[in-house]
């Protein structure tokens, strides 16, 4: 599943992460990898961007959980034109 993530300093990740494609199992679904005791989410093929510019790409990723202040599915693939409102997101909305 391609996921976004906003991170509490508004730098903006897009990664895979791997979740089960079997309805009843562990990290079947988005909200089971966010509760589960695990500190990190893993991600791969990563691409991290600040607003309005691309930063660097990478083929993994993990990212401590308390830094991520907004996650969801990704609907597209990024481009570099492509960012975040990151003024009108808090980090209560998620």
């Amino acid at each position: 599943m391609r996921v976004q993530i906003l991170t509490l300093n508004n730098v903006q990740i897009f990664g895979d992460m791997a979740v089960s494609a079997l309805p009843n199992s562990y990290r079947s679904r988005l909200s089971d990898m966010l509760n589960n005791s695990r500190n990190f989410i893993v991600l791969t093929d990563v691409e991290i961007h600040q607003p309005g510019q691309p930063l660097t790409q990478m083929s993994s990723l993990c990212i401590n959980k308390p830094a991520i202040a907004f996650l969801c599915e990704a609907e597209v693939t990024p481009t570099s034109s492509q960012t975040w409102e990151t003024d009108s997101v808090s980090a209560g909305a998620a």
